[in-house]
């Protein structure tokens, strides 16, 4: 009787053979998806290392996988390989993977990494979740829930469980949707505040960064990081038009540190944004204080490094902790007063006059629905114009 036919990715019986000098060197037979023989070697300092270098190069000849799990593999091994995969064929920016690394650092070995595959099982996930906003926060049991439900993904790819748990377990309740927009009333004293504050600051040249800033997120719309990455070259105040191309945003990773990203938040939020006329003094304001070549930054460093998102969003803190009585005596809520009020305001303005569809496409947003759904605050008063319309169609019905 024949000998089975090795299957595709694994190997056959493996000959191992002790060395003069100690080293151990083994082969096998495997074949690749094709069907076709291969005969493989590894040299190693003992039997295990040799068998972990013939599967990795069997794995590498088929779609197999270099490192197999299985029920009993633990959750933190998952992780590893996940991470590795990532890393392999994720094709992610790096900020992501800094992301993924950083919750199963911080978040799933120390709350559940020693749990077997096996044992997860969606009761058991859901505790995990419910347990994780109790003691930490639902932002954190979201990110862990995230994570585990990829990581348990790759589980089923790898035949190690039949199903994702995760797919079962209940849905976090989000965090109430922030409903603050300054208006027109609010933003003349905030500019107020933030002069007097100049006037007054020993760090005068970067409060002017904060006022400038301010103005270009009101007028365009940009997220902070997108506003930190102009350039002299992509902005135009000269034209009969003035515009401004928001094509980067700054990133801050561990392996790049901080840098310009040649792309928006998204590849498909590419937008040039015609400027009111106080956005135009703003950038004209930055121009002057900028650098003469073209790729030098409206808001930069001494050295002309980008000023990064966490000094602004530092300067912003200063601000409001030197004004938080005096912005609360304005009717301005301090616990959402962030850069992204400037982009909330800006959007809401613009869909009151214009309507949803043109305050998306300011904001950059592919769905009108998110749009609706985290950056227009809706007025409390309906228009009038319903009234007018219900009167014209029904109040010839009423009876006396």
């Amino acid at each position: 009787m024949s000998r089975p036919r090795i299957p595709a990715g694994e190997l056959g019986n493996i000959n191992f053979q002790l060395q003069p000098n100690g080293t151990v060197v083994g082969t096998a037979q495997t074949r690749s998806d094709d069907g076709e023989r291969h005969r493989l070697r590894g040299v190693g300092p003992d039997e295990t290392t040799v068998r972990t270098i013939l599967l990795a190069k069997a794995a590498r000849l088929s779609s197999a996988f270099e490192e197999e799990l299985s029920p009993e593999s633990t959750l933190s091994a998952a992780c590893e390989v996940w991470l590795a995969e990532v890393r392999a064929y994720g094709q992610v920016e790096s900020s992501t993977l800094d992301a993924y690394e950083g919750n199963v650092r911080l978040l799933v070995l120390p709350i559940c990494g020693g749990i077997m595959l096996k044992d997860l099982t969606p009761g058991r996930c859901d505790r995990i979740i419910q347990n994780t906003i109790l003691n930490k926060s639902s932002s954190a049991a979201s990110r862990l829930r995230k994570t585990l439900s990829q990581v348990m993904g790759l589980a089923v790819r790898h035949g190690a469980i039949g199903t994702n748990p995760m797919n079962s377990v209940r849905q976090i309740k989000g965090s109430k949707k922030r409903n603050s927009a300054l208006t027109i009333e609010q933003l003349s004293l905030v500019r107020t505040f933030i002069r007097n504050w100049r006037s007054t600051s020993g760090a005068n040249h970067d409060v002017k960064k904060l006022e400038d800033a301010m103005d270009i997120m009101l007028g365009t719309s940009a997220r902070v990081g997108e506003v930190m990455a102009l350039r002299r070259r992509d902005v135009d105040v000269v034209s009969d038009v003035p515009s401004l191309l928001i094509d980067g945003t700054l990133r801050q990773t561990r392996a790049e540190g901080l840098h310009r990203k040649d792309s928006a938040k998204h590849m498909r939020q590419r937008r040039r944004v015609v400027l009111p006329g106080f956005t135009v003094a703003a950038v004209t304001r930055r121009l002057e204080l900028a650098g003469p070549a073209a790729e030098d930054y409206l808001f930069a460093t001494s050295t002309g490094r980008p000023y990064s998102i966490s000094n602004f969003e530092r300067l912003m803190r200063g601000f409001v902790g030197a004004h938080s009585q005096t912005l609360r005596s304005a009717g301005i809520n301090v616990e959402e007063f962030s850069t992204h009020m400037f982009r909330r305001t800006a959007a809401t303005i613009v869909e009151q006059a214009g309507g949803i569809t043109l305050s998306s496409r300011l904001l950059g947003h592919a769905s009108e629905a998110v749009t609706r759904a985290s950056y227009v605050v809706t007025a409390e008063l309906v228009d009038p114009a319903t009234a007018t319309i219900l009167n014209d169609a029904l109040g010839g019905t009423r009876s006396e």
